[in-house]
């Protein structure tokens, strides 16, 4: 048998932690049922004398006894049965200081009160060092290394090796994935977007929606719900990244229908309008060939993101679509501060060899898995394809189409649709959209009526589910295509009457 010599940064910490823990288990042996289901063993401890103490502890636990004294021990440990050629429990309990022991430890944690918990995950954390070292996993020559790993917290060590192995296989099994940072390379997309090549943590400026939906909130997997080409990923981009950018977090953009040039393009654009009030219309930039000014304002936009987020967004591109290598990106970054995704499309990975709808329902199950509180904990935002067809006035959760479950996960779905013809003032079907607004003199709330533009573009953001908050008002965001601005303007109930 191979005995291991652990480093002394490994088992001296230890011990005073395990003291304490057997303290506490002691003074209150009903929290020998709260750790019931850990996995403690005598490798858990550094010395045999607090195995011992744990065990006897936990064999008069399980026997009914829940006063651990002098007396009660002592008779409990006489009580056991000797064995032909082995030390007797009574030898080890005298050995080890008897009650006395016992009495010193428990003493110390009576002013330590409430902390079983920290004790307890800072014996575990270098039991797993411990374990690490024995199979040969760390360079325990690397004075660094185990310096940095002896300060760590149990969670924080754990998030290390999982950010840590995540990368060292992140190159097997990933299909078709390119990676950028979004914002890197942006003084040469305008470059080319000069040359005329085709180009493509609340929400920003959404206080309507995210009074509604609590923003982009941790744990929670939100659908955004749109018809092909209203605008799926531009108003990810307005609402959802700038968002981001300007509250200063990180996050992943995962895209599997437009590249990064177009991704940085209608960043470029969407800050240079919203950020530096200088908006650019996109047509412009796409046809190439802009004057100096609109250069100059691409170079001001660009200036400010590389200024102000220079690495807080990863852009990954999947050319072959799979739900595995979202999650693994997910699992790799997260460790390091990347807590807000956005998915745009969302839809069923097919190489599950399953039927669509099952392939779209467990996709959004395994998503959701991985970013629910419970494990890595990130605020996602996903772009559906609004069910083709659809023709209601009042959208529901019915717009998913033939895959109802994947909404089973979500915690918000935002779904929307242009103002039709006939919505707007004078029209057959007018609706009367709204703010309110507070009376001066009661003090009261009141609606007062917002009109629409007949000349203006308006999308109406329904949310048929909402477990952060009410579903029954509707937002009205007036669009302006050419600036990329999404600009929230009122509220509006439509009537739930069909076609």
């Amino acid at each position: 048998m191979v005995i291991i010599e652990y480093i002394k940064e490994f088992v001296d910490p230890s011990k005073v932690h395990e003291s304490i823990f057997i303290g506490y288990l002691w003074n209150t042996p009903t929290l020998y049922g709260k750790y019931k289901t850990h996995k403690i063993s005598k490798v858990t401890f550094t010395e045999g004398i607090w195995w011992f103490y744990f065990y006897i502890g936990k064999e008069m636990y399980e026997s009914g006894i829940r006063l651990f004294d002098d007396v009660t021990t002592y008779s409990f440990i006489t009580s056991k049965p000797s064995e032909n050629g082995k030390k007797s429990y009574f030898d080890y309990y005298n050995d080890y200081g008897g009650f006395s022991t016992i009495d010193e430890v428990v003493s110390e944690c009576d002013g330590d009160k409430g902390n079983d918990e920290y004790h307890f995950s800072e014996v575990q954390k270098y039991e797993s060092l411990r374990n690490l070292q024995k199979q040969g996993l760390l360079d325990t020559s690397n004075p660094n290394l185990v310096s940095k790993l002896a300060n760590m917290s149990l969670k924080q060590m754990q998030s290390f090796f999982q950010f840590k192995h995540k990368e060292s296989f992140s190159h097997v099994n990933s299909g078709e994935v390119i990676e950028y940072n979004l914002i890197d390379n942006l003084d040469e997309t305008i470059e080319q977007l000069e040359a005329g090549e085709d180009a493509g943590i609340p929400l920003f400026e959404s206080p309507r929606l995210n009074k509604k939906i609590n923003g982009q909130k941790l744990g929670n997997l939100m659908y955004l719900v749109l018809p092909s080409g209203v605008g799926k990923s531009s108003i990810l981009t307005e609402k959802g990244v700038l968002g981001l950018l300007e509250s200063g977090e990180k996050g992943i953009v995962f895209a599997n229908e437009e590249g990064v040039k177009r991704w940085r393009t209608r960043l470029l654009v969407t800050v240079a309008a919203r950020i530096l009030k200088k908006p650019i219309a996109r047509d412009t930039v796409n046809r190439g060939g802009f004057s100096q000014e609109i250069k100059q304002t691409l170079k001001e936009a660009a200036e400010w993101l590389q200024t102000h987020r220079p690495d807080f967004i990863k852009f990954v591109q999947l050319k072959k679509y799979r739900i595995e290598d979202v999650i693994n990106r997910i699992e790799l970054y997260r460790p390091l501060g990347y807590k807000h995704i956005y998915f745009d499309t969302f839809k069923p990975d097919l190489s599950q060899n399953v039927e669509r709808w099952l392939a779209f329902s467990n996709s959004a199950q395994e998503l959701y898995d991985c970013i629910k509180e419970e494990s890595n904990n990130c605020a996602t935002i996903a772009t559906v394809q609004l069910k083709i067809g659809k023709e209601f006035r009042y959208i529901d959760l019915d717009c998913i189409g033939k895959s109802p479950e994947i909404v089973e996960v979500a915690a918000v779905v935002m779904a929307g649709r242009l103002i039709f013809a006939d919505e707007y003032p004078g029209g057959k079907n007018e609706l009367d959209p709204y703010n309110w607004e507070k009376d001066s003199g009661f003090g009261g709330w009141h609606k007062k009526p917002y009109k629409l533009d007949p000349g203006k573009k308006y999308l109406i953001l329904f949310l048929p589910k909402n477990r952060e908050g009410s579903e029954d008002e509707q937002i009205v965001f007036e669009v302006n295509y050419d600036f990329n601005i999404w600009k929230e303007v009122a509220l509006v109930v439509v009537p739930n009457n069909g076609r």
